[in-house]
């Protein structure tokens, strides 16, 4: 299922290869500059990406932005921002464990990724920002 949306959509945004599941069981998908990982939930699926390095400036600030946004998941359409294991990177993920037609897989995919460059964005203005948010 996962795998025929994924040929439909590539070929509705012209993306000439369709991505190939790796070796960690996941979809890596190209959106223009943005790469998701898509996993296949069997039924549903996981979506995951990096927003941007974790910045070093006003931190813990940011991080309490961020679990704002996370509350009730108003701020990132249902998707949860986190950190890698290694806290080196700031995530988006999503998780949606249930059956799902094509329309709604691309719609998900669409606001995924305008999440993931709205919250690049804010978090470049947050750092560059002289006060906290």
């Amino acid at each position: 299922m996962l795998r025929d949306d994924l040929k439909q959509l590539c070929k509705e945004l012209e993306i000439e290869s369709v991505p190939q599941l790796n070796d960690q069981k996941y979809y890596p998908f190209r959106v223009g500059e943005e790469l998701i990982a898509i996993r296949d939930l069997d039924p549903g699926i996981a979506l995951q990406a990096q927003i941007c390095l974790c910045p070093t400036k006003k931190r813990e600030d940011l991080f309490i932005y961020l679990m704002r946004a996370n509350l009730l998941g108003q701020g990132a359409g249902g998707a949860r921002i986190g950190l890698d294991p290694d806290e080196k990177f700031l995530t988006l993920s999503l998780g949606l464990p249930y059956e799902m037609n094509y329309q709604k897989f691309k719609e998900t995919v669409e606001d995924f990724v305008n999440y993931l460059i709205y919250w690049r964005d804010e978090v470049k203005k947050f750092e560059n920002a002289e006060s906290v948010y």
